[in-house]
């Protein structure tokens, strides 16, 4: 009689860590053109989800959806693309998809790339050891940028 009892407390133990993500992470890549940049964000569905509920001050969905309006709304506030000089860009919507458990976001900033400057706190707010990985492309000249709470701006553009 202990033995079921024992699995069946091991079992309710550890499975809500068998759905849950372990890392706090985003990966953007970075296209550079001459007068614009792309960044292409994969971020985990559920905690953007909530983030993005909550900086627009709703309760977060349980299916982890989220509102095109809200998400650009809480991208540039948190991922921030500036010239040279420092003035900042404006950040466009260029699409976003959600694969299972993913979402892919899309942005695009019109802004001269020599000497532009990003800085990606995305999430940093809901994870103390949220980690922001930020690739330039092409992969020949890849580049790979960490950005956490706190973070300085980096520049992207030579």
């Amino acid at each position: 009689m202990k033995r079921p009892f024992v699995v069946l407390l091991f079992s309710a133990c550890f499975a809500t860590d068998a759905y849950a993500h372990p890392i706090h992470t985003t990966l953007t890549k970075v296209s550079i053109e001459k007068h614009a940049i792309t960044l292409q964000v994969r971020t985990f569905a559920d905690d953007f989800s909530a983030t993005v509920a909550k900086f627009a001050g709703r309760r977060p969905p349980m299916d982890s959806s989220v509102v095109a309006a809200e998400v650009l709304k809480y991208a540039q506030s948190f991922f921030v693309v500036t010239t040279a000089s420092g003035a900042p860009a404006v950040l466009e919507s260029c699409g976003i998809t959600r694969t299972n458990e993913l979402y892919w976001l899309c942005f695009r900033a019109k802004v001269p790339s020599r000497g532009a400057r990003v800085r990606n706190h995305m999430l940093t707010e809901m994870h103390a050891d949220q980690v922001n990985i930020v690739q330039m492309e092409p992969p020949a000249a890849r580049r790979t940028l960490l950005f956490t709470r706190g973070s300085p701006f980096a520049v992207v553009g030579q």
